[in-house]
């Protein structure tokens, strides 16, 4: 894909507009379910460098899910799924575990 191209030939995407704005970048990702199905999901990660903005987009049969986040959002969403407790100079503390007794 080029700068400027559309995801699809017809309707918006959320990705159009990193794909159209020159500080995008889209990285994309394609998970093949190995059930026997055959379904397809692609996972586009969309950030806007300038403005410090990126979305995760989740493509699944043409329908479109997208999470937005701010840049320190992100980091701290990233820190939580990897367990790093120490993220942006402060610390994680964990207030209460739902999947404990």
């Amino acid at each position: 894909m080029k700068r400027g191209d559309k995801l699809y030939e017809e309707g918006d995407s959320a990705v159009d507009p990193y794909l159209a704005c020159r500080d995008g970048i889209v990285n994309c990702v394609e998970y093949i379910d190995g059930s026997g199905y055959g379904s397809k999901t692609k996972l586009y990660l969309c950030e806007n460098t300038k403005h410090e903005f990126i979305s995760i987009v989740r493509e699944c049969n043409g329908i479109e899910e997208s999470l937005d986040f701010d840049t320190d959002s992100f980091k701290f969403l990233s820190a939580l799924l990897e367990n790093r407790t120490d993220e942006l100079g402060g610390k994680f503390t964990t207030l209460r575990d739902y999947n404990s007794k």
